[in-house]
């Protein structure tokens, strides 16, 4: 149109009806663009119909993104197909229907449809337009609600096509009309396969009679429902499907269409399960647990606890949920329990593993290996704390009984050598302080091997144990009466000024003790020999070896005396490993063997090497006799390499080739060159190496130096095999298993005497022997002397015995 554009002072649409721009009556804005494609101006209609006013309108292009028009099939039209860049580019009239996004006062936006037409304004001279004068007005009446259908169905389907649920529309029976792309990925089926088949016919079989029930409801409410269903995968497996279904009304709001939403829940629903039966197992396990279990809250106080926790605690389920941890804890433990409960909560500690006391309505305790885990959030604060008990108290009995039978001699009951050092050392520093002295004093009944050959050694066993008695019925509070072994016994006198108190004491015991016996209607009447050392130091191995010097002279000098450590001990001292000495090179010394048979099958393992001393005065003397002196004068390795050469002489000559055991003393295990003094016997004698076996003495392990394992070890390389002897006598023995490399191991006489008769020692066999057989050790039981005794033994998987009830030491003929 050749016409000058309207200038600032003219009205739009004034000018859009002068130049026949606008219908008569016809309600729609006027907005005049540049040549360039800006907004000059625009009237208040167009500004209302365009949701902008007149400033935004200024700030836009026609190239600005924000214009965001559609055509009427909903295709985005580009900047050079906007109505105003259309006439100002071909200066002709240009009229189409655009989808515009027009703000609302709540700032969410429409999509508005608008009729535009745009008219260029030409110049007199013609050539390109000036200007653009268009005109904006609402698509209205029945083209405009198509329009807007359109619209909404272009938009629903887009979002159902491209949702991850599932959308389909479905007749009131449930037959799918339409259904989304998203079915092939959630049901394993194309989307067109399904239309026309009924959405109940995808379901799990056993859902299906609800399902049905569930629809009919539905439609007869004509509203909404949301359940879980489970549809059959296209693959065959279980698809679980959180489906919300609603009513389509028809005109007169009769149900003509659902439109259902499925969305795929099949791995939260899994979760779930296997949550529950997570939770379900721990259930079942917290219930029918053995040992005790509870879960507490952050302030210590019981949620649950199972049937064996109240079982512990001595209470019903319900009291104990009335209580918190500290109510039940034993008062001594509470403040270590509360410690450790604070440390949970810090973070400083989220385990806590403790053996502590709970504490019974009556004032029971009950001892208990308790473990306590803190459970935290999913934030990570503190929710609560899993707790597992099991009662431990049988098991802290039977540590504390063996550890009293360590320090026990289990036939008389009275505290053993091992005790007996400790208690002398305590002894000696007490007396150091208080500027008094300590008497020691040894007690050895005389011919006491007599006892036993004639009346039997259970009459020998009596009579140990009524002495005991008499000497503890004889002793101070303060003084205590130890059994060495065998017929010896120590008496540890404290707070004593001078000799002659105990002097008048030892009397007084060698009076009590050879007062007559009744053993089994034999009335008996023993003599005994007692000698003592009285001082303040400097150690109690010092003080006994003075005491056991005199010991020694009381036994030769006529027996039934009392000797005491004076000037002349030292002179005997010298005088007696001056005969020992000689009776090594004179061949005053012989060997006694004694058999090791199998306890099944009785026959014969092995025999044990046992030296005596033909003394030229006193005749046949055993070891208990001259091996103590030998410690005393060093003369013990020189007699341990007799014996070991002599004993491998000895076997190599045995027709039946069994092995030779020889006891091996500390001092000989402590020299670098003892492995070469073994090889050096076995290869003069022409024995091999599995034949010998060497038996160690607990005080080899007991000073177990580095030297001492070294040597050990190359024993072994050697062919050797080394057993621990008199096994079960001391801690010591105990702890040492883990240090040598040990092939077997001999329990000592002493718990041998009481079986089969005393439950306790029977239960301490049994664990020594399941102990040495669980190494992989040979077990041999020593002092064998009844076949109940082999019996039992044998029935509780002892393989070895030795013993008088299989033969006494002989010599080797």
């Amino acid at each position: 149109m050749r016409a000058e554009a309207p200038g600032p002072e003219d009205d739009l649409l004034e000018f859009a009806q002068r130049h026949h721009l606008l219908r008569p009556g016809e309600r729609a804005g006027v907005v005049l663009h540049d040549a360039a494609g800006g907004v000059v101006a625009a009237d208040a209609t167009a500004q209302r119909v365009l949701g902008l006013d007149l400033q935004q309108l200024r700030a836009r292009t026609l190239d600005d993104p924000r214009w965001a028009c559609v055509d009427e099939d909903g295709r985005p039209v580009p900047p050079r197909d906007l109505p105003a860049a259309r006439a100002l580019a071909g200066g002709e009239p240009v009229r189409v229907v655009l989808g515009v996004h027009r703000r609302t006062p709540d700032g969410a936006g429409e999509r508005t449809w608008l009729e535009v037409r745009c008219e260029p304004l030409l110049g007199a001279d013609g050539g390109a337009p000036r200007a653009v004068l268009a005109t904006v007005g609402e698509v209205g009446g029945e083209r405009a609600v198509r329009l807007q259908l359109a619209d909404a169905t272009r938009l629903y389907r887009t979002l159902a096509e491209q949702a991850a649920d599932v959308v389909t529309l479905l007749g009131p029976d449930a037959v799918i009309g339409w259904i989304s792309p998203s079915a092939r990925p959630v049901l394993g089926r194309h989307p067109q396969d399904l239309v026309g088949t009924c959405l109940l016919d995808l379901l799990h079989p056993d859902d299906r009679p609800r399902a049905e029930a569930d629809l009919a409801d539905l439609l007869r409410r004509g509203s909404s429902a949301r359940t879980l269903r489970r549809f059959t995968h296209a693959q065959g497996h279980l698809v679980h499907l959180d489906t919300s279904a609603s009513v389509v009304p028809g005109e007169r709001g009769e149900p003509v269409q659902l439109a259902a939403i499925l969305r795929d829940v099949s791995a939260q629903v899994l979760a779930e399960q296997e949550r529950d039966r997570a939770v379900h197992r721990f259930e079942v396990a917290m219930r029918s647990a053995g040992i005790g279990m509870a879960i507490a809250d952050a302030d210590g106080r019981w949620l649950e606890v199972n049937q064996a926790m109240a079982d512990l605690l001595g209470r019903s389920v319900e009291e104990v949920l009335q209580l918190d941890f500290r109510a039940v804890t034993a008062e001594a433990d509470r403040a270590a329990d509360e410690a450790a409960f604070r440390r949970a909560l810090r973070g400083e500690a989220e385990r806590d593993e403790a053996e502590k006391r709970y504490v019974r309505p009556d004032g029971t305790l009950v001892w208990a290996r308790r473990t306590m885990v803190l459970v935290r959030d999913a934030q990570g604060r503190p929710e609560h704390f899993l707790v597992q008990v099991q009662d431990v108290t049988d098991q802290k009995r039977a540590r504390e009984q063996l550890a009293t039978l360590a320090v026990t001699d289990t036939l008389t009951g009275l505290p053993n050598r091992l005790l007996l050092t400790d208690r002398l050392t305590h002894a000696l520093a007490r007396a150091q302080r208080e500027g008094t002295s300590v008497g020691v004093l040894f007690c050895d009944l005389d011919l006491f091997k007599q006892v036993n050959d004639t009346l039997g050694h259970d009459a020998g066993d009596e009579l140990l144990r009524q002495v005991a008695r008499r000497l503890q019925h004889t002793v101070r509070e303060e003084d205590t009466a130890v059994r060495l072994g065998g017929d010896e016994f120590v008496v540890v006198c404290e707070d004593v000024t001078g000799a002659g108190p105990v002097q008048r004491f030892a009397e007084r015991v060698r009076r009590v003790l050879q007062e007559p016996y009744l053993i089994d209607d034999h009335e008996l009447q023993i003599t005994v020999s007692l000698d003592l050392a009285v001082g303040d130091g400097p150690s109690a191995e010092v003080l006994l070896q003075q005491a056991d010097a005199s010991m020694y002279r009381a036994k030769h000098s006529g027996r039934a005396r009392v000797e005491s450590v004076g000037g002349g001990a030292a002179t005997d001292h010298v005088a007696l490993e001056g005969e020992l000495r000689a009776a090594l090179e004179t061949d005053e010394l012989l060997l006694h063997y004694q058999p090791v048979v199998s306890l099944t099958s009785g026959v014969l393992h092995k025999r044990e090497a046992l030296v005596r001393w033909t003394h030229p005065v006193h005749g046949l003397l055993l070891p208990d006799v001259f091996l103590p002196l030998a410690e005393r004068g060093r003369l013990i390795t020189a007699l341990g390499v007799w014996v070991l050469r002599r004993a491998c002489r000895d076997a190599a000559r045995w027709e039946d080739p069994v092995t030779v055991a020889v006891n091996v003393s500390a001092r000989q295990l402590a020299r670098a060159d003892f492995p070469d003094q073994v090889r050096h016997a076995l290869e003069e004698a022409g024995l091999p190496a599995d034949r010998l076996c060497l038996e160690i003495t607990e005080s080899s392990v007991l000073q177990a130096s580095e030297t001492t394992l070294t040597c050990a070890r190359r024993l072994v390389e050697l062919g050797v095999t080394l057993s621990l002897d008199d096994f079960g006598t001391g801690q010591s023995s105990i702890s040492s298993l883990h240090k040598l490399t040990l092939q077997g191991l001999k329990i000592d006489r002493s718990f041998i005497a009481d079986l089969p008769s005393s439950p306790r020692v029977e239960a301490l066999v049994e664990g020594l022997i399941q102990l040495g057989s669980g190494m992989g050790l040979e077990v041999v039981a020593e002092g064998v002397e009844t076949s109940e005794q082999a019996a039992w033994l044998a029935t509780h998987g002892c393989p070895m015995g030795q013993g008088f009830l299989f033969g006494r030491p002989g010599a080797a003929a």
